[in-house]
């Protein structure tokens, strides 16, 4: 395995566990189920709608590498972040269901995202989408971060909703190194940093217009579109208090340096903090399964 792979590996990871966890996504859970806000909500959903294509896109492109890694360990880390990606497109494909139910475009938006992705995997080849997983997973890692570190992100949200966001954010962060893993063992040295960097410009791009798509959809279904007030407020919202995106800014930009990597950022006290939460309320021993080899 290449340096940067073993360069934080004086500390014990969280295992990367799979857990086959539902939950209760019925009709009466209110339709802005963030505090009431209608943005904030929205929001969320579209972050919901892309993921059940992208975390297939994620589990291929790892996947297409597997037989080339010889590490045992790093071997068992892709069966474990497999298995966890599988579970989060389940829960989101049954999440984005009750966002249809309840009026908003999310099959139409999943649709328009999958064509987006089958185009990409025509243009791209197996290691640049590795290096878009890597990218993707940076995004998805540092997001998770402030929101199992901030509790305001969740102030005032539906118990099911809570759950679920910290769940998915509790996995996020403990399979965050995997497909980072897996391309720096391959793809060594400073081409392979080229490659890297110049998938987080573009993934950096598509990210803010498909997320920023999918919100201004969803708020035209909400008819809350041109609320001036409610743009402010989520403005302050996202960049003031909490402040999630400013908060992630350092974390983002960690990512252009050539030493990089995501467990030099150790939050693994968190993920242990919120797995045991979880545990408490309910949701059962979290322990290891049996693989999923593909998203449901």
């Amino acid at each position: 395995m290449a340096a940067s792979a073993t360069a934080t590996a004086d500390f014990k990871r969280p295992p990367i566990e799979r857990r086959d966890i539902s939950f209760e996504l019925s009709e009466d859970i209110p339709r802005h189920w963030h505090g009431g806000d209608p943005f904030i909500t929205t929001y969320f959903n579209g972050l919901s709608i892309m993921f059940p294509e992208g975390e297939q896109f994620f589990i291929d492109s790892v996947r297409h590498y597997r037989d080339q890694i010889t590490d045992p360990e790093l071997k068992e880390q892709i069966r474990g972040f497999i298995g966890q990606e599988a579970m989060h497109s389940r829960e989101h494909l049954r999440y984005n269901e009750l966002l249809d139910q309840q009026g908003y475009p999310a099959n139409r938006l999943h649709e328009k995202l999958k064509g987006i992705l089958k185009f990409v995997r025509r243009r791209t080849s197996p290691k640049q989408q590795l290096a878009a997983t890597c990218a993707l997973e940076h995004f998805t890692a540092i997001l998770a971060d402030v929101a199992l570190r901030d509790r305001r992100v969740y102030a005032g949200v539906h118990p099911v909703f809570r759950d679920l966001w910290r769940w998915h954010a509790i996995e996020e962060t403990e399979h965050k190194a995997v497909a980072y893993d897996v391309y720096q063992s391959l793809f060594p040295g400073f081409m392979g940093y080229l490659t890297r960097i110049r998938a987080m410009i573009r993934v950096t791009i598509l990210f803010m217009w498909r997320s920023g798509s999918h919100h201004v959809a969803l708020l035209r279904a909400d008819g809350q579109l041109w609320n001036l007030r409610g743009w402010a407020r989520a403005f302050h919202w996202f960049w003031v208090r909490p402040g999630m995106y400013r908060q992630i800014l350092p974390t983002y930009f960690a990512y252009y340096r050539p030493g990089y990597h995501p467990w030099d950022h150790d939050n693994s006290d968190l993920v242990d903090y919120w797995k045991k939460t979880l545990e408490r309320k309910g949701y059962g021993t979290l322990h290891q399964h049996e693989e999923a080899d593909t998203a449901a």
